[in-house]
């Protein structure tokens, strides 16, 4: 299953929602979450989590491309093959994770690399041979923005859900929806579920927000959080205004390990929730070829 997460203008916090959301997906030993930063425009979560490129050649996004060049089922050796029937381990199942690294935390992410040229050489490529992506279990992509014709926006009619992030404070966000919902509308025709995530306060109703987005229902509400930001970018802050220092004294009566204080960690794992509720929507479906792909 493949969740795509996009903009369609600036950068309203979609990388810190995918990796939210994939960190709060409801995984299982053999369902094991990973987010890819397929932003044409440079990756970030190296740099948060000082992470070396150069110390993993094999993982990240430009070996994730490389691979995906050949046929998925050369990706596995007959050895490999003897290891996933003996042991059934998620790296067995998932040649993604074999492009991965592990977070603190346990999170696993595909990292892109910051230069902009070589992030968008490698996402064209992964654009016309999807076929890794859809390997995993649960596929989170980071799109980025979703520029109209670009191979960032290709990427979402090889999603199984698309989830848009929008700040409707702003004037260009909401005239931007406005202009592109029905192009998003039109990502059902290939069996895409959309749906919004509107961050930040927003004084129109999910109906309201729904009728001018050619009807594409508000899935998700985020609220702007310092916190959960800062611990996304590997950065945790505790709780330091009154009303957090409550959320988080509430939260851990019930689970001490519990992040849900957080609204971003709370607003991402019912996101989370919904989506997994869509498992099996076009799982199914057949990889497109490059040429019948459309740029939303």
């Amino acid at each position: 299953m493949i969740i795509a997460v996009c903009s369609l203008s600036g950068s309203p916090g979609v990388t810190s929602l995918a990796t939210a959301l994939a960190a709060s997906w409801p995984s299982t030993p053999l369902t094991v979450p990973v987010m890819v930063e397929a932003d044409a425009s440079g990756g970030d979560v190296a740099a948060w989590h000082g992470i070396d490129p150069d110390q993993r050649p094999d993982s990240g996004l430009v070996s994730l491309a490389a691979a995906s060049r050949a046929p998925l089922q050369a990706t596995m050796t007959p050895q490999t093959r003897t290891q996933t029937d003996a042991d059934e381990t998620p790296s067995a199942f998932t040649p993604l994770l074999r492009h991965a690294i592990e977070l603190p935390g346990g999170l696993r992410v595909v990292a892109a690399p910051a230069d902009p040229l070589e992030a968008g050489r490698a996402v064209d490529v992964i654009a016309q041979t999807p076929a890794l992506l859809s390997s995993g279990r649960v596929t989170v992509v980071d799109v980025g923005r979703a520029v109209p014709g670009s191979a960032g926006a290709a990427l979402l009619r090889h999603a199984d859900v698309a989830v848009v992030v929008t700040d409707l404070n702003d004037v260009g966000h909401a005239q931007r929806l406005r202009a592109c919902a029905p192009v998003l509308a039109s990502l059902r025709q290939d069996e895409v579920r959309v749906g919004l995530a509107v961050t930040g306060p927003c004084p129109h109703s999910d109906a309201e927000i729904s009728q001018v987005a050619a009807q594409i229902p508000v899935w998700s509400r985020v609220p702007w959080d310092e916190s959960g930001a800062a611990l996304v970018r590997g950065a945790h802050r505790p709780a330091a205004r009154i009303r957090d220092r409550l959320a988080a004294w509430w939260a851990r009566r019930g689970d001490p390990e519990s992040l849900e204080w957080m609204p971003l960690i709370k607003a991402a794992k019912g996101l989370s929730e919904l989506c997994d509720d869509f498992s099996g929507i076009g799982v199914a479906r057949p990889i497109r070829r490059p040429q019948e792909v459309e740029a939303a």
